[in-house]
């Protein structure tokens, strides 16, 4: 029974696990996690930046409050609401825990 209890357990974290990995492996592939503030950080913050820009930070979450609040002194038309939104986004996913952001490969030239 306990046997039974246990690798029950050890089967739910390795499934656990193995989902957490998927979503750092989409992370660092610079994939936005579906998440209703999606549609308002590609609204607003892909005006001037690629979201491949926005997805190699690492910041804290009042790193990424500084930096929404001086992207609209520098003209991001977001209001205070959509701000927070936002800030509230990055924070949840691109954190000084995750893993550094892959190096950009270039395709070889052509000989």
């Amino acid at each position: 029974m306990i046997r039974a209890l246990f690798a029950a357990a050890l089967a739910a974290f390795a499934v656990a696990v193995a989902a957490g990995n998927s979503e750092t492996e989409a992370l660092l592939e610079g994939k936005m996690p579906d998440d209703p503030a999606k549609p308002l950080v590609q609204g607003k913050c892909l005006l001037c930046h690629s979201a491949d820009y926005l997805t190699q930070q690492r910041l804290t979450a009042a790193q990424w409050e500084k930096t929404v609040d001086k992207m609209r002194k520098f003209g991001t038309p977001a209001n205070d609401e959509e701000a927070k939104l936002m800030t509230a986004y990055l924070a949840r996913y691109w954190t000084q825990d995750l893993p550094p952001p892959r190096p950009v490969r270039a395709p070889a030239p052509r000989k």
